[in-house]
């Protein structure tokens, strides 16, 4: 028998399996039952993974705020019908074996970790650009979830004063201006015209001017984000993740080069910034090393 690791998000939920065999990964379609708000439907396609595989634990990720004592997402942006649902209780009642759970960003952090970007690093932090902003650190192998499981929140960190409204409602947070609406935000700004993320990174590639520049706008952001966490962890690397940079990777060299001139020369010269391996996979594979991490 071997263990599963479980990443649950607004669209699909990945999953990877591993035992003496080797390992086996996939993923599910659950965008409807979310939008239905049908959450006994929802609980279902996880248990129809989990009995697939009968594993001996589980890890799952989820984004959004969990409480790591009681196992409950206390607020989630993109699965609101788990709010305040006590997941693991639940699983752990109808399958009989231990559940754990975590915040996405950071499984996502202990995934590059162990199987990806992050491997052999002592201070390894992984951010995830896509719809949000989310932040995980891992330290001498060891993830940082913080006393309640809230730790590495960076996109709430404040880098504009009385700045830009962010979707938790505070002005001046990273990610209203490092995160899919963020570059859109900037973009309209720019231009007085709406269009979505993927719109104006693709028009980017294809080198089209304001789209480049509004990228351009992002990574000088991000930069200042950057600076933040080199300055408070003085890490080995720092792992760049989610959709946004998947598809313009160039953001990678534009914030690199902005950090540069704003972080000290000492943890800047010992810094590598790198894109994610494991790709979609990163908060699967990190909720697998969590089940190998934990014992009962």
């Amino acid at each position: 028998m071997g263990n599963l690791g479980i990443d649950i998000g607004g669209t699909f939920i990945k999953y990877v399996y591993k035992d003496e065999e080797g390992e086996k990964k996939g993923k599910e379609y659950v965008r409807d039952v979310i939008q239905r708000n049908d959450l006994n439907g929802f609980l279902e396609k996880v248990l129809e993974i989990i009995k697939k595989f009968n594993p001996e634990k589980v890890g799952i990720a989820v984004a959004g705020l969990v409480d790591k004592k009681e196992g409950v997402i206390t607020e989630s942006p993109n699965l609101k019908i788990l709010n305040n649902f006590p997941l693991k209780s639940k699983l752990e009642n109808l399958i009989n074996i231990p559940v754990f759970i975590e915040n996405d960003a950071n499984l996502a952090a202990l995934g590059e970790w162990r199987y990806g970007a992050g491997r052999g690093k002592n201070i390894s932090i992984c951010l995830t650009l896509g719809t949000g902003l989310g932040g995980g650190a891992v330290l001498n192998g060891q993830l940082l979830s913080g006393v309640s499981g809230s730790a590495m929140e960076i996109g709430h960190i404040t880098i504009v004063k009385d700045g830009r409204q962010c979707h938790c409602g505070r002005h001046g947070c990273l990610e209203a201006y490092v995160s899919s609406y963020g570059l859109e935000r900037i973009y309209f700004l720019k231009t007085d015209k709406y269009k979505d993320s993927g719109e104006i990174i693709l028009e980017a590639n294809e080198g089209k001017e304001d789209a480049m520049e509004s990228l351009e706008e992002f990574s000088e952001y991000l930069a200042v984000g950057l600076m933040n966490i080199t300055h408070i962890f003085n890490p080995d690397v720092i792992i760049l993740s989610g959709g946004i940079i998947e598809n313009y990777p160039l953001i990678k060299d534009m914030s690199l080069s902005y950090l540069k001139h704003l972080a000290f020369n000492l943890p800047f010269r010992d810094l590598e910034l790198k894109v994610a391996e494991l790709g979609e996979f990163s908060g699967a594979y990190g909720s697998l090393e969590l089940t190998q991490q934990n014992t009962i």
